[in-house]
């Protein structure tokens, strides 16, 4: 029995891509996500039914900054998040970044006077469409009024703002041209109407996959960030960096049990962080860098928000699995390991993978190798 753990143990090993593999640190950095910013109608306070689950009250959001500002959490720009993954700087501890997605004007509205009064940087992820796209949303002399102090930066949200791991009945090299126009064309008339450099991409639906990596690379983006819910370390891939969304339901507690959460330390996965896969029964498998700290019997894996009770840890290899009996549908699936510390602590790690068809070798590579220029003409 020890021997067949053995070998089982060294072919899942050998077969995973370190690369991916996450590296416990104890410092990490969080990254949170807003959208919309107002005031709730009399009626959507009554009733948590009604209302958009995306939009905070600005009172909660200065609430939120209060609170990172009195539990002394460092409120970090993109920028200098960027300068510690190419290992410019330290990675402090307590480190946030703010985020805000898609370019509603409630941002400059609502949240930059707040954002202003803390002195908290932040980045805009904006969407080509959007740009201006009516009374709403941002327009190009707002984003650089915003810009001009220092306080706010901004990056690409994609073109049309769709799921990009979602190829429906487009042929390898209709997805190809989607991926292009959604990534390196967006990038090119972001820069061409804001001036300045985008540097990092926030994925529409938080959705990504090893194919959309490469398209990355190809548009020279620096990192690309999720909304797979989870911290970063300082060996989190740059290009499947991880947010928290942040709803009108998320109060100060709750922000501070995000904040909270400590990490398990994961040598590696599989599937792997933006795999596709066609196998919609997969076994889901985990190997642990170490579990001292853990109360190991509560170590299981999360499927969305459902717990996988039937999930097996084996202490001896600190191997977690579980075997899917019924098949997953097509799509994105966001698994999470989770663990309470022995000391009482809350720990996980989260990651993301896909049900679907790849590309067929080759042919992302020669339709990325026609580009010659990524930047605006």
């Amino acid at each position: 029995m020890k021997l067949l753990k053995f070998l089982f143990l060294a072919v899942f090993l050998s077969a995973a891509l370190p690369f991916y593999a996450v590296c416990g640190d104890e410092n990490v950095i969080n990254v949170l996500c807003y959208h919309r910013f107002k005031e709730r109608k009399p009626s959507e306070m009554t009733n948590k039914g009604l209302g958009d689950i995306y939009s905070i009250t600005p009172k909660r959001f200065e609430e939120h900054m209060q609170f990172l500002k009195d539990a002394g959490y460092k409120v970090i720009p993109m920028s200098e998040y960027l300068a510690i993954m190419e290992g410019k700087e330290e990675m402090p501890a307590k480190a946030v970044v703010i985020s805000i997605d898609d370019g509603y004007k409630s941002i400059k509205d609502q949240a930059y006077p707040i954002l202003e009064k803390f002195k908290y940087p932040s980045v805009s992820y904006v969407y080509s469409v959007f740009l201006p796209g009516g009374k709403n949303s941002l327009k190009p002399e707002d984003a650089r009024e915003m810009m001009s102090d220092g306080l706010m930066e901004f990056g690409s949200h994609s073109h049309t703002h769709p799921i990009l791991t979602k190829r429906g009945k487009m042929t390898d090299k209709q997805y190809c041209d989607f991926l292009i126009l959604e990534i390196i064309t967006s990038k090119r008339y972001l820069e061409r109407k804001l001036g300045v450099t985008m540097e990092t991409m926030g994925y529409p639906y938080g959705a990504y996959s090893k194919e959309i990596f490469k398209v990355m690379e190809k548009a020279g983006f620096k990192a690309g960030l999720s909304v797979v819910p989870s911290y970063n370390t300082k060996d989190t891939y740059k290009y499947a960096l991880k947010r928290t969304m942040i709803y009108n339901s998320t109060t100060v507690e709750k922000l501070k049990a995000i904040l909270e959460k400590k990490p398990i330390k994961i040598k590696v996965v599989y599937p792997e962080d933006g795999d596709i896969i066609t196998d919609a029964k997969p076994v889901l498998k985990a190997v642990l860098i170490e579990d001292a700290g853990l109360n190991t019997a509560t170590i299981k894996f999360v499927m969305g928000r459902v717990k996988l009770d039937d999930s097996v840890y084996d202490p001896d290899t600190k191997t977690l699995t579980y075997t899917y009996d019924r098949p997953l549908p097509k799509g994105v699936h966001e698994p999470s390991i989770t663990a309470s510390g022995t000391e009482g602590s809350n720990r996980g790690y989260a990651w993301l993978f896909v049900v679907g068809i790849s590309i067929k070798e080759g042919v992302l590579e020669e339709a990325l190798s026609k580009i010659t220029d990524t930047k605006e003409k």
